[in-house]
């Protein structure tokens, strides 16, 4: 069941902020469905108002949100090579975070295609994915060590994990900033962790395309970081992907931690606010995303339909392109542990 069908409740307060003053700025999803979006006055933090209830969102994640966007239980050799290449485009920024052999953990694994790779590259790795169907392809076919659930329900022994990483997932959350202090208790001191969300402020997709039903939290970089703050973490690095379309931040864990109080962050809902009205379709259409992109879709489904056709398997797509990761690492010169960024699909 989509979660536009599902019952909702207001919610009463910001959770970066703890602000009670919103202002709509959104009626409609991606798909035209009812979605109220709402901005907090005091933070610029914009999320969905009202929500489904915490029961439902859980059980939607658990066994209809890969039958909803990929209309499959378990994914289909195209969805593993179109994964595998965005977790190659991700180690570009994850490799400088990564050192021999430590241990790694990826929340919202999907496929485990990060997971997979990672392992092939030499790092203890493993992996956290709510959805029963992929957990299940994750460790059946793929053979990696995946818990099926979600923060409050696996099992992580403290302080043992070097980096976590968390692609697109906080911006499904009902409580992101109380998912973020269970990751920190998880990381040893000095520990990584590394989160990546859709950005409020892109202007590289169409106007009518900014908000999803599944996205109860839409960040831009200061409430990102503030949420890191808010859970005792410190703000090492935040940038954003070269289209604009993506916010990522590398948060630390301290030697000692001190959260953070819910305060205001100034100026920044004006501006968020004003970046959202001024992206209309007219503004849009006078850009090169809107012709850009679909080329870039087009020549993506060519190089995969090329890329797959080799291959039976989806542990074979995955061992090949970590094969391909490997010989560009033993390449001189490599710098800094990055990788040339390759061709990357926008997360749902």
């Amino acid at each position: 069941m989509p979660l536009h069908s599902l019952s909702t409740t207001p919610v009463k307060c910001c959770e970066i902020c703890h602000g009670t003053q919103f202002t709509e700025v959104g009626s409609k999803d991606r798909a035209g469905n009812e979605l109220r979006s709402v901005i907090c006055n005091d933070c610029g933090l914009v999320f969905s108002d009202p929500r489904p209830k915490t029961e439902e969102i859980d059980d939607f994640y658990r066994e209809s949100y890969r039958l909803t966007y990929k209309q499959a239980y378990q994914p289909k050799i195209k969805h593993t090579y179109r994964a595998g290449k965005v977790a190659q485009d991700r180690l570009s920024y994850l490799m400088p975070l990564l050192t021999p052999g430590c241990r790694v953990l990826d929340f919202g694994s999907g496929g485990g295609e990060l997971v997979f790779i990672l392992g092939e590259l030499g790092y203890d790795a493993c992996g956290i994915e709510p959805n029963r169907g992929y957990a299940e392809y994750s460790r059946d076919v793929l053979g990696i060590p995946v818990q099926i659930g979600g923060f409050n329900e696996v099992k992580v022994q403290p302080l043992t994990l070097d980096v976590v990483t968390l692609f697109h997932v906080a911006e499904h959350l009902e409580h992101p900033v109380d998912a973020m202090r269970i990751v920190s208790g998880w990381l040893r001191e000095g520990g990584r962790f590394l989160v990546e969300v859709p950005n409020v402020e892109s202007r590289c997709i169409w106007p009518s395309s900014r908000f999803h039903q599944a996205h109860l939290y839409n960040f831009n970089p200061e409430t990102l970081a503030q949420a890191g703050r808010l859970a005792g973490l410190s703000v090492r690095e935040c940038f954003t992907s070269s289209d604009g379309g993506n916010v990522m931040c590398v948060f630390e864990k301290p030697e000692f931690i001190e959260e953070t109080a819910p305060v205001p962050i100034k100026g920044n809902a004006e501006r968020v606010a004003g970046i959202i009205r001024g992206h209309t379709v007219f503004a849009h259409a006078l850009t090169a995303h809107p012709y850009i992109r679909p080329w870039q879709k087009l020549c993506r489904q060519w190089q995969e339909r090329r890329a797959i056709a080799h291959f039976d398997h989806g542990k074979d797509v995955l061992q090949n392109i970590a094969h391909q990761i490997k010989h560009q690492l033993a390449r001189p010169p490599f710098e800094g542990g990055k990788l040339t960024c390759c061709e990357s699909d926008v997360p749902a």
